[in-house]
């Protein structure tokens, strides 16, 4: 939401919106001229000609009643997406994992190829300080939401598929139908346009099985793992970064570092590059994208260090698969992890608790709290301690139950030892505890 204000506001439109609490996006937008209200009242609705809203907003929001009642037009943000990218040479980003980063990396390789791509971004990309921007007429990069189907909305130039995992059940109903819907994502590509997959997802070679391009159309696959267009060999990770060399439709290139750690963001690399590839971007442009990215809030976030060297690190995954990769990734670091984990909805934790249960096993010290809602109703039975249960389980190593964010520092004042790595993962307000945990030790 605050990406597309950000652009409406660059486009000259005249912006004005609501939120629970004041923020640093908010604060952004107000500084480039929104009007920014805490809370929601229908008061707010002053000389508006649209409303958008997103999908978290109930039907009965006293902002959306006013404009029924006034009868000013409501759409949702999907559709207004849609709407602004309809006639650009669009690269939509889809999948369950990966998808900011992704969008990242190929926002950033376009840049910097002078094609100035409008920007859309899930996460705030640090070398234009936002997670938006408007750029020319012709192309734009979108990272798409599947949770409420709104991807549905878009038809992609490039259309990249990262992955794809039980997610979003709530919305749904099963992973039969969320397959259907990414195989119907794909019917959206715009004709002589290009399907970019990661062959080596499960669920993913599903789609592809099931999927017809049109003739002008094409496909390009990227892995690691199996027989690609684009692979990856030789992948060596280190502490922050990672490298491999690059086989691009059988053509063998050097070898590329990214300056992103971890397995998972070879992938989201080999997307990127392919994208870059796939729109002439030439290769030593590529390689210094990628090898001087600066990287994109909350996603494997070094937050600061302590005088006796203890490193905290912030991180947005919310999915067990993704948990998993950021510890594997924080293990090359330093020798002992204290986790701070927020689990993020009651549904998610409903669907995937035996999931959740199995993913930490690389913490040597786990601090569970309780469930960030993100404007979900509260699930009977469904808590921050049902987990904690579950999780206990299935740990030997301590795990911990806080409450609240004082007693987690409480802890980790007392418990924190000289060289450990602090980790708080979590799409909620989870990073708040790192940085009051910095602010107090320095």
């Amino acid at each position: 939401m605050s990406g597309l204000a950000r652009v409406l506001l660059q486009m000259g439109y005249l912006i004005s919106g609501s939120d629970k609490r004041k923020n640093n996006l908010t604060k952004k937008l107000q500084a480039k001229g929104a009007t920014i209200y805490q809370g929601h009242d229908s008061s707010h609705l002053k000389e508006v000609d649209l409303v958008i809203f997103s999908s978290i907003i109930p039907a009965d929001n006293p902002e959306l009643l006013q404009a029924k009642r006034k009868k000013i037009p409501a759409i949702s943000r999907g559709k207004l997406l849609g709407y602004l990218i309809r006639d650009k040479e669009s690269i939509v980003v889809a999948g369950t994992h990966g998808k900011t980063t992704t969008t990242s990396l190929i926002s950033s390789i376009l840049h910097r190829a002078g094609k100035n791509p409008t920007m859309f971004i899930g996460g705030e990309l640090n070398e234009i300080g936002s997670n938006s921007q408007l750029g020319g007429d012709r192309y734009a990069v979108v990272e798409s939401d599947e949770s409420d189907g709104s991807f549905l909305c878009l038809l992609p130039k490039i259309c990249v598929l990262t992955g794809l995992e039980d997610d979003h059940l709530d919305y749904y109903g099963s992973q039969n139908k969320l397959v259907e819907a990414f195989i119907q994502f794909t019917h959206n590509l715009k004709a002589k346009g290009t399907l970019i997959v990661n062959k080596d997802d499960l669920l993913l070679k599903k789609v592809l099985k099931r999927i017809s391009l049109h003739y002008s159309q094409r496909l390009i696959s990227y892995g690691i793992d199996s027989e690609a267009d684009v692979v990856a060999n030789k992948v060596r990770l280190e502490e922050f970064t990672s490298s491999y060399e690059v086989r691009y439709r059988g053509k063998e290139l050097e070898r590329i570092t990214v300056a992103l750690s971890g397995r998972y963001n070879v992938y989201n690399s080999l997307a990127a590059i392919t994208v870059g590839r796939s729109m002439g971007v030439g290769w030593d442009q590529i390689k210094v994208s990628l090898s001087s990215f600066q990287g994109v809030k909350r996603r494997f976030e070094p937050v600061g260090q302590t005088g006796s060297g203890i490193l905290v690190i912030d991180d947005y995954a919310h999915h067990p698969t993704e948990i998993e990769e950021v510890l594997k990734a924080a293990k090359r670091i330093k020798p002992r992890i204290v986790v701070v984990f927020q689990p993020h909805r009651y549904s998610r934790t409903k669907m995937l608790l035996s999931k959740f249960a199995r993913c930490f096993n690389d913490a040597d010290i786990l601090l569970l709290t309780k469930i960030y809602p993100a404007g979900e109703s509260s699930i009977a039975g469904v808590s921050g301690r049902l987990l904690f249960n579950e999780v206990k389980g299935h740990r030997s190593k301590p795990t911990y139950y806080f409450s609240a964010p004082e007693q987690i520092l409480g802890f980790l004042r007392k418990e924190s030892r000289k060289n450990d790595l602090i980790l708080t993962i979590g799409a909620g307000n989870v990073w708040e505890v790192g940085k009051r945990f910095l602010a107090e030790s320095n």
